[in-house]
């Protein structure tokens, strides 16, 4: 009786397995499916409102770029530097928070959702490119004015000087190349997993301290994220001699591939195919 009883007892428990690795295989497609769903819908936003959209994004992620150099400027000689750089893990997080509970167009967050509807056959990778291009071209855009706009008021106002956005975009840009391109690429994993954990609750805090803490580790740990990091640099090419176009350029060039690569493949392409591999 007693072994009848034991056989009894695994076969529940395998039951009991095999029931919540099928609950498990449905909250995944769920997710998947919705982040399909999100990506669907940005490809059916007009060009010109994904355009406007994305350069409202670059305003609002200044103001993350705005409390950094607050915080470095009131820093500043009495804290070590190195220690500065790490508390802009605390700062980071601001305009993330106004861009994706504001729903404004980020291209950070776009890499992984516009991939995961060509990795399913909805579009083609030149359609997502182009949405892509939209929202790169209004991110930067709206960055750049941010920065002309915060560079003329912020000495008026006494938050910081110049002087101070120069130092934090020469630390932002000198770095090796390979450094900027692998660094981007992990921003970009990170802010890929960011996009898939918000598809997992719809609780107002619950999305905030998440969308926290990611982007606080990418400012912790200092990887490059190519919109902010965009205002960065940008703030030293117009007042430091240190930083050239050149510089600038390169710096966008290598964070925005490293950043979609980050999102869309190690992300989209991951997540995806552990979904097909479910499928099997």
């Amino acid at each position: 009786m007693a072994k009848k009883e034991k056989q009894q007892e695994k076969h529940q428990k395998d039951l009991e397995k095999q029931s919540n690795e099928v609950e498990d295989t449905k909250k995944y497609t769920e997710i998947l499916s919705r982040v399909i769903n999100e990506g669907e819908e940005v490809f059916k936003i007009k060009k010109i409102t994904l355009f406007l959209s994305a350069c409202i994004a670059g305003l609002e992620i200044g103001f993350s770029y705005l409390l950094i150099c607050m915080l470095y400027f009131l820093l500043g000689g009495s804290v070590d530097e190195q220690v500065i750089f790490k508390l802009f893990g605390l700062a980071y997080p601001l305009g993330f928070v106004l861009v994706i509970m504001g729903k404004s167009a980020l291209f950070t967050e776009q890499t992984s959702v516009l991939a995961l509807p060509v990795l399913n056959g909805q579009r083609t990778f030149l359609e997502m490119l182009s949405v892509w291009g939209w929202v790169i071209l209004g991110n930067l855009i709206g960055g750049i004015l941010f920065v002309f706009f915060i560079g003329a008021m912020a000495s008026e106002l006494s938050l910081f000087d110049q002087d101070t956005m120069a130092k934090i975009g020469i630390h932002v840009v000198d770095h090796k190349y390979w450094v900027l391109f692998l660094s981007a690429i992990s921003a970009g994993w990170l802010m890929g997993l960011l996009t898939w954990l918000l598809n997992t609750t719809v609780d107002v805090l619950t999305r905030i301290l998440i969308i926290f803490i990611i982007t606080g580790t990418i400012g912790f740990i200092g990887f490059h994220h190519s919109i902010v990091g965009n205002l960065e640099a940008f703030g030293a090419l117009l007042y430091s001699d240190d930083v050239s176009l050149i510089d600038y350029l390169m710096f966008l060039l290598l964070t925005l591939v490293g950043n979609g690569i980050g999102g869309a493949i190690v992300v989209g392409l991951f997540k995806y195919r552990i979904f097909e591999s479910n499928k099997k």
